[in-house]
């Protein structure tokens, strides 16, 4: 695996090529290739100091390879020096052993989501949530998608962690007011980023669809919920805009791309909820990341250094 390699040692597996840019030499004439590899376990940046013109043709085909590569460090970031380059057809390989996943394991997973399904007592919102993370293709893709591409727990099982996070930080804020429909704040903070499971692709790394680029999961959600909604006959009309505005408002600002701020203290609660998951998720993992450190690098997403003492 990617993640066990240290300086000098030698690489011989299989990896996916998430991204791959052609780039000229500076010094002298022609070009090298820089990859993308990644596996379950992580992703390292590869080079190809030769490039033969089947590479290229190969990339624009394949995206799964078996490499040999020597593990070179520069300014402390481990990259791969890749000798042997050959494609491999998708159909051979167990794309699980490529893509990284949660670290959590299902079972635990789907024991905390039935647990907060089951404190739903409004009938039109259990059945809503069951409706939806019961549905042969929505559960599924629930249970499956990253919660992003990048900034948090941007692996498979990603968005259900997540969204499990949530409700769990909100049920745990809401003890202190006992004026918050828990029902209400349960149901959205689970399916607030339902968006997500069109937004994402994953079948080949993680990447943003059309539909994603478009329209993004806030109003890819609302639709989604309003259809299913629809379905259901004695679902109320206040609760179909108390949910509908927790999907619009769960991003809090408007320079978040948020199309309305949060106007119900279930709302505002899942907003800090949904925020404070993410935040601590990129300590938790900076801290794992970089044991030995007193500082983690820079964190962009954040835009900050993080204190790891």
């Amino acid at each position: 695996m990617l993640q066990a390699c240290r300086p000098g040692d030698r690489f011989e597996g299989i990896v996916l090529i998430s991204e791959w840019t052609e780039i000229q030499f500076k010094q002298k004439p022609g070009t090298y290739l820089t990859l993308n590899c990644q596996d379950r376990s992580g992703v390292m940046v590869g080079k190809i100091w030769e490039v033969d013109p089947q590479y290229l043709a190969w990339l624009l085909e394949h995206d799964i390879y078996y490499i040999e590569a020597a593990v070179t460090e520069y300014r402390g970031t481990l990259g791969l020096t890749i000798e042997v380059f050959s494609p491999l057809s998708a159909e051979s390989v167990d794309l699980s052993l490529l893509l990284p996943a949660s670290p959590l394991n299902e079972s635990e997973l789907e024991e905390r989501l039935q647990t907060l399904i089951q404190k739903v007592s409004r009938p039109e919102l259990h059945q809503l949530l069951q409706r939806l993370l019961e549905h042969e293709h929505i559960g599924r893709a629930f249970r499956q998608a990253p919660a992003a591409v990048k900034v948090h727990q941007a692996y498979l099982r990603g968005l259900w962690e997540h969204s499990l996070g949530v409700a769990e930080i909100a049920e745990r804020i809401a003890i202190q007011y006992p004026e918050v429909d828990r029902d209400l704040l349960i149901t959205g903070a689970l399916l607030h980023d339902l968006g997500k499971i069109v937004e994402y692709s994953y079948e080949r790394g993680i990447k943003v669809t059309t539909e994603g680029r478009l329209l993004g999961h806030i109003v890819i959600g609302l639709d989604m919920l309003s259809k299913e909604i629809e379905k259901l006959p004695d679902f109320s009309s206040e609760m179909r805009t108390k949910l509908l505005h927790i999907i619009t408002s769960h991003h809090g600002r408007y320079e978040w791309q948020s199309p309305k701020r949060p106007k119900l203290v279930e709302a505002l609660i899942i907003h800090y909820a949904d925020a404070l998951e993410a935040d601590l998720w990129q300590f938790k993992h900076a801290k794992e990341d970089h044991p030995n450190d007193e500082w983690s690098p820079y964190v962009p997403s954040m835009e900050r250094y993080l204190y790891l003492k």
